[in-house]
């Protein structure tokens, strides 16, 4: 019976997304997006919206009807699955570094909690809330940061860069493996530092969450976050660029100018970039365009292709690679004969 029951909750997952708090398209979400979007196109602030009736410039045909949409509509219910059957679990698996982070410390160094907080339970799980925002923050920069400098981590992270336009379903346009990768690392970097925090202050205090979510998350997710992967332009001024990642800045990540390329990695704030030198923040609108370079987003044009592209450029690089090795060695032989 149990078995049914989770294939039964496996199949209905994709219709079940835009309910859950956890998932960036929840319902709440949305609606806070199409709010704020409202609010750009009332006050004439929509780049994108000239002569445009508000329907048309939320929703335009050209963005939701593009053959890029149309496949990742399909793909998402792919994906979506692979999510709940693999990604999920893993993910709630390496969830219990944390305990186990502590408890090999205790083991090595002795139960030594440090109790530097003299203030009340609330405070300390706000500063706690804090710490794990910044670190979980700085393990996604991480992760996407190297996505884009590793030749194999990009080719699975071509898949997301290869959408010519975007829409709030462009998060699910990842790879699989990506997928699994990604949340492993930020999983594993975020645990491991929750275990240090409670081996030094305790393990009473807790991550305070909001319909089970993060606090920080659900801000971030309620402040927009859908128009990052969308036409719509949302910059922030100047200063506060530097500190939070805009959707306008993300939609630069996207860019095919060059200009843009390898320019904020961040996901909620933007410090990190700000100090590894790859923040890039617009002064004024820009006119992007997105995918990749060279005509190569045509190469994941379908549901088959998201899926195989990468594997088939892993494939061919490796091929190439011991092609031009077996050529070094034959004229080091020639040469040395």
């Amino acid at each position: 019976m149990d078995t049914i029951k989770s294939i039964f909750n496996s199949l209905f997952y994709p219709f079940k997304i835009p309910f859950l708090a956890s998932c960036q398209i929840y319902w709440l979400y949305l609606l806070s997006t199409i709010l704020i979007a409202t609010i750009i196109y009332t006050l004439g602030l929509a780049h994108e919206g000239k002569k445009k009736n508000f329907l048309e410039y939320l929703l335009p045909q050209e963005i939701y009807l593009h053959p890029a949409s149309i496949t990742l509509y399909k793909y998402f219910f792919l994906i979506s699955f692979f999510q709940i059957l693999f990604v999920l679990p893993t993910i709630f698996f390496l969830e219990n570094f944390a305990n186990l982070t502590c408890q090999i410390l205790i083991q090595i160094l002795g139960n030594n909690t440090l109790l530097i907080f003299k203030i009340n339970q609330l405070e300390q799980n706000i500063i706690f809330s804090i710490f794990v925002a910044l670190l979980g923050d700085f393990a996604n920069f991480l992760y996407h940061y190297l996505a884009h400098k590793i030749p194999m981590l990009w080719e699975f992270h071509k898949v997301h860069h290869s959408a010519e336009v975007m829409t709030p379903l462009t998060v699910y346009r990842i790879h699989p493996i990506e997928m699994f990768l990604g949340n492993t690392v930020i999983a594993i970097i975020t645990s491991l530092g929750s275990g240090i925090w409670m081996y030094l202050f305790g393990n009473e205090t807790k991550e305070i969450l909001i319909y089970g979510v993060s606090c920080e998350i659900f801000i971030f997710y309620l402040a927009g976050y859908n128009l990052r992967h969308s036409h719509i332009w949302l910059a922030y001024p100047q200063w506060i660029s530097h500190i939070f990642i805009s959707p306008a800045q993300h939609q630069v990540h996207h860019s095919v100018d060059p200009k843009h390329y390898d320019k904020n990695f961040g996901y909620i704030f933007g410090v990190w970039d700000w100090i590894f030198g790859s923040l890039y923040v617009p002064k004024n609108y820009e006119k992007l365009h997105f995918g990749l370079s060279d005509g190569e987003s045509k190469l994941f044009n379908s549901v088959t292709n998201l899926f195989v592209q990468p594997l088939r450029n892993i494939w061919q690089s490796s091929k190439r690679i011991s092609s031009e090795n077996r050529h070094n060695d034959s004229f080091f032989i020639k040469k040395a004969g």
